[in-house]
């Protein structure tokens, strides 16, 4: 990754928008600037600018909205340009190529930003830590409430400030340890005492302990538990992942077979009390193998695909009509549609009206209770670990725990014995949250990391 070439790329979601925004970041963004911009907005010593100008573009002029923030105190450490324009994705490409053309053609260094570079020269620039970095990553493929928890708890920077944290208390520990080897031969100067160090050291492992035991593994909120809507055409199923959702997602008709694909979406299930319990709701076309079409033939296939998949089967049928019979220890039998006739208690049977809303409230609470075993939860104090963090951490837990046996026998003596032993294990130790903390990072992790970000970002 050429950190000396000037960056720019469109920054705003895709699709579009009433505006879209391109970031310019590097020492040649005013020069480029200055290109295209008329009026052009000052740029030396103005600590943040948003002057509306034109962009010349084309054979016309294009009215734009340009803010300018001289580094190093910008989120790249960097000089920055951000314009803002009508947010139609083939207007900012054009835009986009342009600006390279025109700032090539005038011999400046610029190109198009790789996956993840804004974001990764803001941490080589001091801007922010490597946990901060991953809580972006993690913030732009949360598909859920608790992915997007777990990574405003990394991106505001939590983790990494509690393993400085740790580091500072491993090094203060290390360095009296590493100046009682230096002073090894003078009887009369003892750094640190075994009992001073055990003191010292119980804190900080109870703490490493606790992260990793309150803590849980983001696969584990990326695996929601899937609850697929199965039963017969026209069953109610469609309309009862949308009352479930809250929304019109699906598309309902009196006519069997409208839900041709299979449809999923996030629901929370936690009422809006405590962390989000949720899951992945599925909605699927009907069961009907009498239909000798292609068609359906790929929308059954499909279905009994997800309904492999799935952690909890909800079998639907009408009121009035044969209970499905599909038997399977994960299905929850349902009866629906229970304001259009007559309902009779069925024994396993859960009778809901989408329409009316009754049995809903029991519904969910069903769902909850089928699932209980299966949901993770985020709580307040815990934090969601990638793996790289979980790793970090037990090797300091591991190499604190050496520390322990190594100095608890000499708890009643004047000296460390072994201490070049004790100083092997803190250092172990303060390599591992100082690598969690972006200070000790390999090369590969950092590409591993910023090469899952996607452009303009």
């Amino acid at each position: 990754m050429d950190a000396t070439a000037t960056i720019l790329a469109v920054s705003s979601p895709p699709g579009r928008s009433a505006r879209g925004l391109v970031r310019i970041s590097g020492r040649d963004a005013f020069a480029l600037m200055r290109l295209r911009l008329d009026p052009c907005p000052p740029d030396e010593g103005v600590p943040r600018t948003i002057i509306p100008t034109r962009l010349q573009f084309g054979v016309g002029d294009l009215p734009v909205l340009v803010l300018t923030a001289p580094g190093p105190a910008t989120a790249t450490g960097e000089d920055i340009v951000e314009l803002q324009a009508p947010g139609n994705p083939h207007l900012l490409a054009r835009i986009i190529d342009g600006l390279i053309e025109v700032g090539t053609g005038a011999g400046l260094d610029v190109r198009l930003a790789e996956p993840g570079e804004f974001t990764a020269r803001a941490f080589f620039n001091g801007r922010c830590s490597l946990t901060e970095a991953e809580g972006v990553a993690a913030t732009i493929a949360a598909c859920s409430d608790a992915q997007l928890q777990a990574a405003s708890m990394l991106r505001t920077g939590r983790l990494g400030t509690m393993a400085m944290e740790l580091s500072e208390s491993i090094a203060g520990m290390l360095s009296l340890v590493e100046a009682g080897v230096d002073f090894t031969d003078e009887e009369d100067v003892v750094a640190i005492t075994p009992e001073a160090l055990l003191e010292r050291l119980a804190p900080v492992r109870e703490r490493v302990g606790e992260v990793l035991e309150r803590s849980i593994g983001m696969e584990m909120l990326q695996a929601l538990p899937h609850v697929v809507l199965c039963g017969p055409p026209n069953a109610g199923k469609s309309t009862l992942f949308n009352a479930l959702l809250g929304s019109n997602r699906a598309v309902v008709s009196a006519s069997p077979g409208t839900t041709r694909d299979v449809l999923r979406e996030p629901l929370d299930l936690s009422g809006g009390i405590g962390p989000p319990q949720e899951v992945m709701l599925v909605d699927l076309a009907g069961l009907d193998a009498m239909d000798p079409s292609p068609l359906n033939h790929h929308m059954q296939a499909a279905a009994h695909e997800a309904i492999e998949h799935a952690d909890l089967l909800l079998v639907c049928h009408e009121a009035g009509s044969s209970p499905g019979t599909i038997e399977d220890e994960r299905a929850l039998q349902l009866q629906t549609k229970c304001e259009l006739s007559e309902v009779g208690d069925e024994p396993g049977v859960l009778s809901v009206s989408a329409q009316r809303g009754d049995g809903m409230d029991s519904l969910r609470v069903a769902i909850r209770s089928r699932l209980e075993d299966r949901h993770a939860l985020l709580e307040a104090n815990a934090m969601a670990l990638q793996p790289r963090h979980e790793a970090e951490l037990r090797e300091a837990w591991e190499g604190l725990g050496e520390v322990q046996a190594l100095v608890e026998p000499a708890r009643a003596r004047r000296a460390l014995e072994n201490p070049e032993l004790v100083a092997s294990s803190l250092r172990r130790s303060l390599d591992a949250t100082a690598s969690l903390a972006g200070v000790l990072t390999p090369d590969d992790i950092l590409g591993r990391i910023f090469s899952s970000f996607c452009i303009g970002k």
